[in-house]
């Protein structure tokens, strides 16, 4: 039985599954004058519209009238741990419910390269209020398909895929979860049969055979079947062989390392766990050493190594709920709601996963992401992800289980099938998950996302410096907080036992604690369109860092890193510094590409090169095959029209390095209107106030090295052994403007204070004219205003550090011409600043806005030590 508004969805089998032909339709017993439906009868079934159902309270009572679709939607958001409807919030009751159909399963086509196909919609349930989960309703298969609770090749059934089923309330879910390990290791190709990280490294970490690390011996393994610790095994074999077909086999021929399960969760609270000591390390090493104290490992542990001895079978143990059926509590909702329609509430399995303590910790997000596979108990349920899919208990997998379905929404493992074409999209969405996490200590901020830095580094071919990218490293300054933060100190009065020494930067999110740091689409929309060209056209300093040693080192040089991004599988657009020969100058008429360094070796003798080297001034060699591409470089673009136009340019080829210096030495005298490249690979007009030369040249000075600055070359992997200093030192401009909070009193001007601690100021010249707008931490603005009493405004200091594209409606609601243009004629007028305090002989950052380039006029060119 249904209300007037549940009957008007017209629920019947065709509204969720696409019938792509008859033979689904009568798999299932459906006879229905829809699938014979003429095409004056088409109807839209999903669409864009959202429709409004009622008021929780309005539905509440239906659903006591007996609408089982009501029923259902109450039951979704109401469960047994809710308060009694007396006491639910007034706010909640108000809230409205909203339903729309989604295209739901997709199965892969064969020979379509790569499509797939819709086969079911599933109905979207979402509220007005936050607080109110979404939840989605979801076909339940008929009966006449159930069977043994396994998704093994033999029991696959077409037209069940996709569609919802009954968890048994008995029996072992074993079987099931074998089955869905078996199908990623056998029928699931590219991500999943790919490995991932340094498999070099992990062997020389796990074999027996490695003269690396052996002799540390610090890899091992619980044996689950002899209950003794031992080193992962390596197996010698003659029946399998090394390399493709299988995922385990090492580099010799003959010999694969043992499978082995790595088990990930969060210790209980009180709870006095048993370790392993030096005192009886020996003992767990013998056969059947853990026997006795296997008693005392967590539940979850436990339940863990039965899992994985049984293989299948029973096992009495504790922690894991989704393995007893008897203490599974998250029990399915489930109605008739229309002959042949049973629906059945499902959530996605990020759902309940992010609202796990397992899933709120800063360690385990590498823990989950770096897996291949991963298995994950929560609520009383299972689930399996990997890089190709994801499967659950009430959910009926696809053939191969190689489908797309609305349960992999978020999923941070389907991230990762990105990371050869864009990896610094894939940067950007683990910084936002991982940010968001709490750690115990909190000094732990790099090194339990050391694994995810391993694997970034790997696919951008640069070092990560304090967390951000060396590679895109402009971009990478342009985090933003998500709600309040706090610079990431010590909070003892040792900061040393704290700490360890360890000290974060202001001007890297590692340097905060926030509650979460995003990449936010306002701030940077104009940048990652094309973010190459961005790099290459739109920004300008040239970033030294101080080692350990405290010289200064670039963290970049184009010359040295030679195989950056000649990947052909990274997207052209998310490259980062490295030239793109698809990129001409903006002024090719004007352009000419100059060896950015002459050879310190040219015309030398061997005796003045040692002497050079004494004094520590750089020699290098020049790289025939790089002087080969500059001259095919300077060759294409002198071939061009545009080039021959100015009378003053160099047309002929150069038989010798010796004459194209020449004439790059004369061209830099004669005329100043040429383009060259930085060591960035960027283009910079040498008329520019802003030239390479004029950035390394650096005179200030810290108390721990006072006498003079000493220059390092660049290095592609920084020191562990003496690791870098938290200090930028760089040339940019500088100017101060006005910072103005917003007016209390008025009520616009309030609204610029969010829940999140966050508050936006507007930022104006000395003129008093608006020019730009930036959001700051509320309290670190009551603790400025608290400067300057009574004042409406507080000049402050700002520097440039990249172009910026436009500004959004949020960041300038009103268009007041402070450039002549109209606001639609207005690109790349803008930059991107950085509000800067003073906190002794260095520079902090305090947040990051945007501001017309105009009201930089009294801009001063200016060295500037960040720390």
């Amino acid at each position: 039985m249904l209300c007037i508004t549940c009957q008007s969805l017209n629920l019947t089998p065709e509204r969720f599954i696409l019938d792509k032909n008859v033979s689904t339709a009568s798999a299932l017993e459906v006879h229905s004058p829809y699938l014979r439906r003429h095409a004056q009868d088409f109807s839209l079934k999903s669409h864009s519209k959202r429709k409004a159902l009622g008021t929780l309270s309005e539905i509440y009572k239906k659903h006591i009238s007996d609408c089982a679709f009501c029923y259902l939607i109450v039951k979704s958001v109401l469960d047994a741990d809710s308060p009694p409807w007396q006491e639910t919030p007034e706010k909640l009751k108000e809230a409205t419910c909203y339903l729309n159909w989604e295209v739901d399963g997709r199965e892969s086509a064969r020979g379509t390269d790569g499509q797939s196909l819709g086969r079911t919609r599933r109905i979207h349930l979402f509220w007005s209020d936050d607080c109110l989960k979404d939840s989605y309703l979801v076909f339940v298969a008929p009966e006449k398909y159930l069977r043994p609770n396994s998704d093994a090749k033999f029991l696959w059934n077409d037209d069940a895929f996709f569609l919802g089923r009954d968890i048994p309330s008995y029996g072992s879910k074993r079987a099931l979860i074998k089955s869905w390990l078996d199908l990623c290791r056998t029928t699931h190709k590219g991500p999943c049969a790919q490995l991932t990280g340094n498999h070099e490294e992990f062997e020389d970490m796990a074999s027996y055979h490695s003269t690396l690390v052996v002799s540390q011996s610090y890899f091992g393994v619980i044996d689950v079947v002899d209950l003794k610790l031992t080193a992962l095994p390596v197996i010698e074999t003659q029946n399998v062989s090394a390399g493709k077909g299988n995922e385990y086999a090492t580099s010799t021929k003959g010999r694969i390392r043992a499978p082995y399960v790595a088990l990930s969760y969060v210790w209980g609270q009180g709870e006095k766990a048993y370790t392993t000591t030096r005192n009886n390390v020996m003992l767990c090493r013998q056969h059947g050493g853990l026997e006795n104290s296997i008693a005392d490992f967590p539940r979850a542990l436990q339940d863990s190594i039965e899992l994985v001895k049984a293989d299948g079978a029973d096992a009495s143990s504790f922690g894991l709920r989704a393995l007893h059926p008897t203490e599974n509590d998250a029990n399915q909702l489930k109605k008739d709601c229309a002959p042949g329609v049973r629906l059945m509430v499902s959530r996605p399995p990020e759902t309940s996963i992010k609202q796990s303590i397992w899933a709120s910790r800063a360690w385990t997000f590498q823990e989950r992401l770096l897996s291949k596979r991963c298995m994950i108990f929560v609520e009383g349920r299972v689930y399996f992800q990997c890089l190709s899919t994801g499967m659950s208990e009430e959910i009926y997998a696809d053939r191969a289980g190689a489908g797309w379905s609305l349960d992999l929404v978020n999923a941070p493992l389907q991230m990762l099938r990105e990371l050869d074409k864009r990896p610094l999209w894939v940067y950007i969405g683990c910084v936002a998950l991982y940010s968001a996490r709490h750690l115990t200590k909190t000094r732990d901020i790099l090194a339990a996302f050391s694994g995810i830095s391993n694997l970034l580094v790997k696919a951008m071919q640069a070092p990560l410096i304090f967390g951000l990218p060396s590679s895109h490293f402009d971009l990478a300054m342009l985090w933003q907080p998500a709600g309040k933060l706090r610079r990431r100190a010590p909070t003892m009065k040792d900061p040393k036992t704290e700490f360890d020494g360890l000290e974060f930067p202001s001007w890297s999110w590692c340097g905060w604690v926030a509650q979460t740091i995003e990449y936010k689409s306002a701030m940077v929309q104009g940048c990652i369109d094309n973010l190459n060209e961005w790099l290459l056209r739109h920004t300008w300093i040239c970033w030294y860092i101080r080692d350990g040693h405290g010289r200064l080192r670039p963290l970049w040089d184009s010359e040295r890193v030679t195989s950056l991004y000649t990947m052909e599988a990274t997207e052209r657009r998310w490259r980062g510094y490295s030239r793109n020969e698809h990129l001409e100058p903006e002024n090719p008429e004007k352009a000419i590409l100059i060896h950015r360094r002459e050879s310190p070796e040219r015309g030398r003798s061997r005796v003045e090169l040692e002497e050079m080297r004494r004094r520590g001034e750089r020699v290098e060699r020049i790289n025939p095959r790089e002087e080969m591409m500059v001259k095919q470089r300077r060759l294409k673009l002198t071939n061009s029209p545009s080039f021959y136009s100015s009378p003053s340019r160099y047309k002929e080829d150069y038989d010798s390095h010796e004459d194209h210096q020449a004439a790059t030495y004369n061209d830099q005298r004669d005329n100043d209107t040429y383009q060259t490249e930085c060591d960035y690979g960027r283009y910079i007009d040498i008329d520019s106030e802003i030239r390479p030369q004029n950035q390394k040249q650096f005179h200030l000075t810290l108390p721990e090295n006072p006498y003079r600055v000493v220059m390092a070359d660049y290095t592609p992997t920084p020191s562990n052994e003496f690791p870098d200093q938290p200090i930028l030192q760089f040339w940019t401009w500088y100017s101060t403007l006005h910072l103005l909070p917003p007016n209390d009193d008025n009520d616009e001007g309030s609204t610029r204070r969010t829940t999140s601690g966050l508050v936006r100021c507007d930022i104006a010249d000395d003129m008093g004219d608006w020019c730009g707008s930036i959001v700051v931490d509320e309290d670190w603005l009551l603790r400025e205003k608290s400067l300057a009493e009574g004042a409406e405004s507080a000049k402050l200091d700002f520097i440039a550090i990249s172009e910026a594209r436009a500004f959004t409606d949020e960041e300038c609601e009103v268009w007041t011409y402070y450039v002549p243009k109209e606001r639609e004629q207005s690109e790349w007028d803008l930059y991107y600043v950085l509000l800067l305090e003073r906190d002794g002989h260095l520079w902090r950052r305090v947040a990051v806005g945007k501001v017309f380039k105009e009201a930089f006029m009294n801009r001063e060119w200016r060295e500037i030590v960040l720390g």
